[in-house]
């Protein structure tokens, strides 16, 4: 437990110092973070409530032949899964690839940021913790996703729609990331949305059509629950909240104002969607999916405020405080926290 309120405390110290400039090169951000952060998640061990449902789907997939895997759920993951255990790796090798993919994308997210280390704090407990250390395939494709955010400029660029593309293949939710970011673009509008839109639609009909039907039943016609849905949401519209908030959000924000102009009506949106939707389970994973952008809002917040230093530091003191008291609450008293703690490490464990 304590390992998980150490990190966070000197992540927090460090947004409080603003150690991390923008625009850091990259060499510097693969050893003090990326790297790092990839060793912690992707060589955990026995860590999260889908462990054994991965080490299931490692063990299938490496025993089948390639184009059964790839039909196996999500093909981008089935496709490491299948490489990994061929070349004689372990389900933590696969997980190692992945977390390298998340750690990546979510440095190059929060360097990108006003307030790099702020972002950064407020999205270990949610993103980090629960979603890079327990749900494998939504932290790449959210990874993949945080990617794109970094290299969107509010035009049409193959770079990050062909992200977008590769976060579907390892979890289908990320295709609604796809609407987000095509009605962002403020140059070359109409392009933006055809060629965009088309990516999206001919995507939709090959990767998730094939079990379209199972799933819609599955989140509306079901009554699939998610633990810890209804705290996420709240978190979720409260820096949706914060975005609307922040004076000339064009300049604090830019070039990705609109993006997250629409990523905080998605948030807000989904509060009172958790209580019309019989399954908690569908607004779950777009939430899960809006995690990173409560990093951007809320730096770009306590950015806007420079002009008053005293408020700045207190106002940003306070975020980080209540952040922390959400991983308090989670490591204390969480349902499924006992599969986090202790936390264990393959380096630890086995020999690799």
């Amino acid at each position: 437990m304590m390992v998980y309120a150490t990190i966070y405390a000197v992540s927090a110290a460090i947004a409080m110092a603003n150690l991390w400039k923008p625009f850091t090169p990259w060499w510097r951000l693969a050893i003090a973070l990326v790297i790092p952060l990839s060793l912690f998640v992707g060589f955990r061990y026995v860590i999260g409530v889908d462990w054994l449902t991965y080490e299931i789907i490692f063990l299938d997939i490496y025993r089948s032949d390639l184009a059964w895997s790839l039909t196996y759920g999500d093909s981008a993951y089935s496709l490491i899964n299948w490489l990994v255990g061929r070349l004689g790796g372990q389900v933590w090798h696969v997980n190692l690839i992945c977390a390298a993919i998340f750690s990546a994308g979510l440095a190059a997210f929060c360097n990108v940021q006003r307030l790099p280390a702020l972002a950064f704090a407020v999205l270990i407990p949610a993103l980090v913790y629960i979603t890079a250390m327990g749900y494998t395939r939504q932290a790449t494709a959210i990874g993949c996703v945080m990617m794109a955010y970094a290299l969107f400029r509010n035009s049409i660029d193959w770079r990050w729609l062909s992200l977008l593309v590769i976060a579907t293949l390892f979890h289908k939710s990320a295709i609604i990331a796809f609407p987000l970011f095509i009605m962002s673009g403020s140059q070359n509008r109409w392009a933006t949305y055809l060629i965009g839109g088309a990516m999206a639609g001919l995507l939709a009909l090959t990767v998730v059509s094939n079990n379209l039907s199972d799933v819609l039943s599955l989140y509306f016609e079901g009554d699939l629950e998610s633990s810890g849905t209804l705290p996420r949401l709240a978190i979720g519209a409260f820096s949706g909240l914060a975005f609307f908030l922040v004076r000339k959000p064009h300049e604090v924000f830019s070039p990705h104002d609109r993006l997250l102009r629409n990523a905080a009506v998605v948030t807000l949106v989904l509060l009172p969607a958790y209580f019309l939707i019989p399954s908690t389970t569908f607004v779950d994973r777009i939430g899960v999916l809006m995690i990173p952008f409560q990093g951007a809002i809320l730096s770009g917040l306590i950015y806007s405020m420079s002009s008053h230093p005293t408020l700045q530091a207190l106002l940003k003191a306070t975020i980080l405080a209540l952040y922390g008291l959400t991983l308090a609450v989670w490591l204390l008293y969480a349902t499924f926290v006992r599969f986090w703690v202790p936390y264990n490490n393959v380096l630890f464990e086995k020999w690799v």
